[in-house]
């Protein structure tokens, strides 16, 4: 799958966030959205998903105007981690991740245990999965939540695109790389991933591409290598940024 912004651009009141961004992220690459706090990037991500519709402008899946496909159709092209755990019900891990994964119904259909448990291991949770979710640690809660996405896009990883906001958030070191690495097995299964990061450095090691936003605009856009250069992270952090050295 294929994602195209064209046009894009979006204001909270009369607050302008986004302006005139123009974007292609492709199956089988992981793309890094870059920027300061406040620079739009969960934004642009909500408007990729169809959370948010832009004010002009449209997102395309393939051919198709995601603005004019119904949710449950959304719903089996993308999965989307926000940034935010907006879970209401306190279900155990395994109810989570299949009722959550779920397009079709309050509940996950019979059968999907194993395929949640899969998920699960995935990022090294299995022996949660009859814990009751709200017991959990924040980190906890947020590989429960990447898990979900996970199984979501299931066995249909080559026609998905994973969107991802924040997802090392609250991740001690090797669960951030586990979480990494899942996305990477999904960008290899053909998938379509794009995620906002805070830490350049993680996309220099894992992503293949990168969309800097700065001001509401893109500033620079390409193979991550030659985008996230020091210069241009120094200008949208408006910070003197280190690259680990083996990552240059």
């Amino acid at each position: 799958m294929k994602i195209s912004a064209k046009g894009v651009s979006f204001s909270y009141g009369k607050t302008r966030i986004l302006s005139d961004i123009d974007a292609e992220l492709e199956g089988g690459k992981f793309t890094a959205i870059l920027g300061g706090n406040g620079a739009g990037k969960s934004t642009l991500l909500k408007i990729l998903s169809g959370w948010l519709k832009p004010d002009c402008g449209a997102v395309f899946y393939d051919s198709q105007n995601i603005a004019r496909l119904p949710a449950r159709r959304l719903s089996d092209m993308r999965a989307v981690l926000e940034q935010q755990d907006n879970a209401a019900f306190d279900f155990s891990v395994s109810e989570t991740v299949a009722m959550c994964a779920n397009s079709r119904g309050f509940f996950a259909p019979s059968g999907t245990r194993q395929k949640v448990l899969v998920s699960l291991e995935k990022l090294g949770i299995a022996e949660l999965a009859d814990r009751r979710y709200s017991e959990l640690s924040g980190g906890e809660k947020r590989k429960v939540q990447l898990a979900r996405v996970l199984f979501q896009i299931g066995g249909k990883t080559a026609q998905s695109a994973l969107l991802l906001d924040e997802p090392a958030a609250s991740l001690d070191p090797a669960a951030t790389r586990r979480a990494m690495l899942c996305a990477r097995e999904a960008v290899d299964g053909g998938a379509c991933v794009a995620a906002v990061l805070h830490d350049p450095n993680l996309a220099l090691e894992y992503c293949d591409e990168a969309v800097l936003i700065f001001g509401g605009k893109i500033f620079a856009k390409g193979k991550v290598a030659e985008t996230a250069t020091k210069k241009n992270l120094d200008t949208i952090y408006g910070y003197d940024w280190q690259i680990r050295p083996s990552l240059r």
